[in-house]
């Protein structure tokens, strides 16, 4: 059984171009997913999709830098598709799906979601917004098969483009583990994504904290820092 850390990125983001590969503690953005990918016990290959064509070039040079990284391209508003090609080409059988756009996100609740997935056997879990944790901290954990499944089945724009909501919206057919921390479940007021131009300018300062001393610190280090100096998790200050 395989299992392949797919990590959907863009080089064309509307909000802040370029994104993924802004420097961030001295490295590109996407750098940090990755490095952090491969500390979770279980992943056996790590695959970032990007959408096809030229403008993607910039990202898609980059990460065809890294070792060990497979680099797959799919239509850019299809991200089923996408994930779906990037599951055949890296021949998964279990995909768990990441951003590129959380940079901090924290391989010990990959590995828990990972864990629960393993121990529950629902057909797809996802760790998402309301879980409790800070944001930034989403994941996924879905099947080929039922990959496969929606590909075949799925025809609405917002279901090609979202992966996920086709599954949602037919509960009955798959079982959903919804993955939440123990007694806070909820949306956390606290946020480690990047968006736009604020959010870069706010994780930066978090970075400079928290990364000299543990390149992959977690998100109890992030609310740590969040509680003694609140001001630097206010986008734009």
């Amino acid at each position: 059984m395989t299992t392949v850390a797919v990590i959907q990125a863009r080089h064309t983001s509307s909000r802040l171009p370029g994104k993924m590969i802004l420097p961030l503690a001295g490295i590109p953005v996407i750098e940090h997913s990755i490095q952090r990918i491969r500390a979770v016990s279980g992943i056996d290959k790590i695959c970032i999709t990007i959408p096809e064509g030229d403008a993607q070039a910039p990202l898609a040079i980059e990460i065809e830098s890294l070792d060990g990284v497979h680099l797959s391209r799919g239509p850019e508003e299809h991200l089923l598709t996408r994930f779906v090609i990037a599951a055949r080409e890296t021949q998964a059988d279990t995909v768990i799906r990441l951003w590129g756009d959380c940079p901090a996100v924290d391989p010990a609740l990959v590995q828990f979601t990972m864990d629960a997935f393993a121990a529950q056997k629902p057909d797809w879990a996802y760790l998402n917004d309301q879980s409790g944790w800070p944001l930034g901290s989403e994941c996924q954990v879905l099947p080929r098969e039922l990959l496969e499944t929606a590909a075949a089945e799925v025809s609405s724009a917002n279901d090609l483009e979202a992966v996920h909501t086709w599954f949602d919206r037919n509960a009955e057919r798959f079982t959903k583990l919804a993955v939440r921390r123990p007694g806070a479940a909820g949306q956390n007021p606290i946020e480690v994504l990047l968006d736009t131009r604020a959010d870069y300018a706010k994780l930066c300062k978090i970075f400079e904290r928290l990364y000299p001393r543990n390149p992959l610190f977690g998100m109890e280090e992030v609310e740590a820092l969040a509680s003694s100096e609140p001001e630097l998790f206010i986008s734009g200050t």
